[in-house]
């Protein structure tokens, strides 16, 4: 096997399993490994060999864009290996994308646009509804005590 035939080799692999500019970007960054070590003086024998099969490495590369949280991956290995019939990677709707660091990694939690609106909406509620509540706790009490302190004012004045 020779260089351009492992490139190819996998860009087939990779190609319907992750995002066309992912598939290119992996393709760019080992064609540029092949020619930063060919001129190291390493072989294309000695690389291909240290490499291995180009469909295992394609494995390894759309499992880990998949635990990274790419989606259009996810959804291309569900199609692959479940059989569904949608392979469309646009959501229908306005996503955010959250990031939550832990152990060392780094996990993407993508949430539509209209969750977020009906949170906000979620925590302004209860944020009114605690607010109201204290008022109404607190309104028996507060009333004499404003009573009180009118009518010492109102005293202190004649």
């Amino acid at each position: 096997m020779t260089k351009s035939e492992f490139l190819e080799a996998l860009r087939r692999a990779l190609n319907g399993n992750m995002a066309a500019a992912s598939v290119d970007d992996n393709i760019r960054f080992y064609d540029s490994y092949f020619n930063t070590e060919e001129t190291k003086g390493r072989s294309e024998a000695e690389i291909l060999s240290e490499l291995g099969d180009p469909r295992i490495l394609a494995r390894t590369l759309i499992d880990a864009a998949d635990r990274a949280g790419d989606a259009y991956a996810h959804e291309a290995n569900e199609t692959q290996f479940h059989g569904a019939s949608s392979t469309d990677s646009q959501d229908s709707y306005n996503e955010e994308t959250f990031t939550r660091r832990g152990a060392g990694t780094v996990h993407k939690v993508r949430m539509p646009g209209w969750l977020i609106a009906i949170l906000v909406l979620m925590v302004v509620v209860v944020v009114i509804s605690v607010v109201g509540s204290l008022m109404w706790a607190i309104l028996p009490y507060l009333i004499p005590i404003i009573l009180v302190v009118y009518i010492v004012k109102l005293i202190r004045r004649n």
